[in-house]
């Protein structure tokens, strides 16, 4: 057997039909809602995704994964190389800041292996990660793709104005500056295909696990034919088999150094102490109820939950003079009502625009007495906000990625505190029973302590 490796597509040949059979077959996957489709339903798909084909082409980084599984029946392919391949570069101090061992044990893998997801807690540092990459590779053309131009704009300023990196770009919506080094979004990247496509030779991507299924985020990372160094950070890589092997498969295998609770223990973060509040259940449900009309009644306009949420915030107030309470919501009408019931709150979401975004943060964090911070998705994932001390999730929601992304908005250190008080809600609901089950779940995966109110 051999395998021809290329850049972004690899493949298998062998005299072995049943072999290459079998691996098709491991690699085959049920797509969720698939029977739901025309096509489906007209028998000309069988509802399955297939990561190796027929003719055994595959996506180059499934290449360690394959090789593992052919290791297991004692099968040693030689593997050729299609491109040359490029020589290892060291790992360079960036000035005024340290790594810790973790991070310099990332840093120097990505320069060695050239192609993987790193999953590094939030909080961790992951933008330092980034930015001794960079740095070791400064002298390439590279591309560092995002998909939140919040995100965006606070790597460019970390790295422009604290780590001195030189020759940097910036492409969204609402600017352009042309660099070697281009930071785009994924929703501008036609704006940097005659400079970068073709001959960028390292491809980043932040927050990857929000490029996992998109067609358009799938196409982005699946490009770039000359970037050896494919590399993609997160803090929560998706565990489901579809989009798991859409991320490695473009990228690489999953490589992680360190846990939430092992930089809790280190005191780099902060400790959480997760406190579920029961809901009590409400008598007007209907069986026939789809999952958004009990969303709507029984988290957006519940008035016992949404009042418990003002009663938190008031007591907190009460005994912190300094507190900063972030609530994140999953809707604009969910968010407004509870700036109306909370008084001399700030909210923000995600069509506000990037000086409205810094001006509403700065007056949050500059107010004098405790104050509260409302807002979307945007909270989740875009924002940077060290001084939060107390967090409320009244979304709801089941997802593991959204659950641990959103607490992890609270844990990095901070002078003004030594624990981090999480609040979040048992609802006694359809639908939402289970969802606050599996959030539970999440928080004692991560080894959080938890108490319910």
């Amino acid at each position: 057997m051999k395998i021809e490796c290329g850049i972004i597509k690899s493949k298998i040949h062998t005299d072995n039909p049943d072999l290459l059979k079998a691996l098709i077959r491991l690699y085959t996957f049920k797509v969720p809602g698939s029977e739901f489709s025309t096509v489906y339903k007209r028998r000309q798909w069988d509802g399955k995704k297939r990561f190796i084909t027929a003719a055994g082409s595959f996506p180059s980084g499934l290449l360690s994964y394959i090789l593992a599984d052919l290791k297991r029946i004692d099968c040693a392919p030689d593997v050729e190389v299609l491109y040359k391949e490029d020589s290892t570069f060291s790992i360079k101090n960036i000035k005024n800041f340290t790594y810790y061992n973790f991070q310099k044990d990332f840093i120097k893998k990505a320069l060695l292996k050239k192609r993987g997801v790193i999953k590094s807690p939030t909080g961790s540092g992951k933008t330092l990660i980034m930015a001794g990459i960079i740095k070791a590779l400064s002298s390439k053309k590279m591309v560092i793709l995002f998909n939140a131009k919040q995100i965006l704009t606070q790597t460019y300023d970390f790295l422009n104005e604290s780590c001195k990196i030189e020759n940097l770009g910036i492409c969204f919506g609402e600017g352009y500056i042309y660099g070697d080094i281009m930071l785009c979004t994924v929703q501008s990247i036609d704006k940097i295909l005659d400079t970068h496509l073709e001959e960028a030779e390292v491809l980043l991507v932040d927050e990857v696990h929000e490029f996992a299924n998109g067609k358009v985020t799938l196409a982005a990372i699946n490009s770039f034919p000359k970037a050896q160094y494919r590399l993609g950070f997160t803090a929560t890589p998706p565990s489901e088999d579809i989009p798991k092997y859409n991320l490695t498969g473009a990228l690489g295998p999953v490589w992680e150094e360190t846990s939430t609770s092992s930089l809790i223990e280190e005191g780099k973060l902060t400790k959480p102490l997760i406190q579920l509040i029961p809901i009590p259940s409400l008598s007007s449900l209907k069986e026939s109820s789809s999952y958004s009309e009990v969303y709507e009644n029984f988290i957006v306009k519940n008035q016992i939950r949404n009042q418990k949420i003002c009663d938190i915030v008031t007591t907190i107030k009460e005994t912190n003079e300094k507190a900063r309470l972030l609530i994140l919501v999953n809707n604009l009408e969910h968010a407004q009502q509870l700036h109306t019931l909370i008084e001399n709150s700030f909210k923000l979401w995600g069509d506000d625009p990037i000086l409205t975004r810094y001006q509403t943060i700065s007056k949050f964090l500059s107010d004098k007495k405790s104050s509260v911070l409302i807002g979307t998705k945007i909270l989740q994932t875009g924002i940077n906000i060290e001084e939060i001390t107390h967090f409320i999730n009244a979304r709801g929601l089941k997802s593991e990625i959204a659950t641990i992304q959103a607490l992890g908005r609270t844990l990095r250190i901070h002078d003004s505190m030594d624990r981090v008080y999480i609040y979040d809600f048992i609802d006694n609901a359809k639908y939402l029973r289970e969802h606050s089950r599996l959030r539970k779940e999440h928080y004692l995966s991560e080894g959080h302590e938890i108490k319910i109110l």
